[in-house]
C-alpha cells in the first residue's frame, strides 16, 4: 500500500492510535527490573513494524515520530522526548534498510533495531549529562535489549503472517 490517500491516511491514524495506547499503558507500568527504571520492553514497536511492512516507510516514519512526541506529553515526561525521538527514527531507519533488504527475519531485524535505540538513548543520556559513564548500562541494555527485541520481532511475524491482507488492499 503506497498510495497516499484518505485509506491509507485511515489506517496510519489507527495504526498511530495504537501505537500510543500501547506506549502510554506501557509507561505507566512499573519497571520490569527495579534497579533499571528506564528499561521498557517496546511493545509498541510492535505497532511500527507492522506499520513499516504493511503500510510503507511514510507512515511508519510519522508514526514513529508523532508516538515520540506525543507520549512523553501525554503521560506528563516532556524531556522523554529527547531520548525518545532520535532513537525511535534512526531505530525505524535501521528497521527500514533490513525489512527492505529482505535478507533478515523479523525478530533479527527487531532486535538490531532494539539495540541501535538503546545505544542511541546511552548517547543522548551521555551528552545530557555530560558523562560518559552512562554507558555502563550498555552490557545490561545489551542483554535486555536483544530479549525484548527478538519477541518483539517475532509477535510482529505472528500479527504480519495472520492479519488478512486483504483489508490492506486498494
Amino acid at each position: 500500500m503506497n498510495k497516499f490517500n484518505a485509506k491509507m491516511i485511515a489506517y496510519t491514524a489507527i495504526t498511530l492510535s495504537a501505537a500510543l495506547i500501547i506506549g502510554v499503558i506501557e509507561s505507566l507500568l512499573p519497571p520490569v527490573i527495579p534497579a533499571l527504571p528506564f528499561l521498557r520492553l517496546g511493545l509498541s514497536n510492535i505497532v511500527l513494524i507492522f506499520a513499516l511492512v504493511a503500510l510503507g516507510a511514510a507512515p511508519a516514519f510519522t508514526i514513529a515520530f508523532l508516538k515520540s512526541v506525543l507520549v512523553p506529553l501525554l503521560v506528563g515526561n516532556p524531556i522523554m522526548i529527547a531520548y525518545s525521538l532520535p532513537a525511535a527514527l534512526l531505530s525505524l531507519g535501521a528497521t527500514a534498510l533490513l525489512v527492505y533488504t529482505r535478507k533478515f527475519g523479523l525478530p533479527t531485524v527487531s532486535t538490531v533495531a532494539s539495540l541501535v535505540h538503546n545505544m542511541v538513548q546511552l548517547c543522548v543520556a551521555s551528552l545530557m549529562t555530560g558523562t560518559a559513564l552512562v554507558f555502563g548500562y550498555a552490557p545490561y541494555l545489551i542483554f535486555t535489549g536483544t530479549l525484548t527485541g527478538l519477541a518483539v520481532g517475532f509477535a510482529a511475524y505472528l500479527i504480519l503472517r495472520f492479519f488478512p491482507k486483504k483489508l490492506l488492499e486498494n
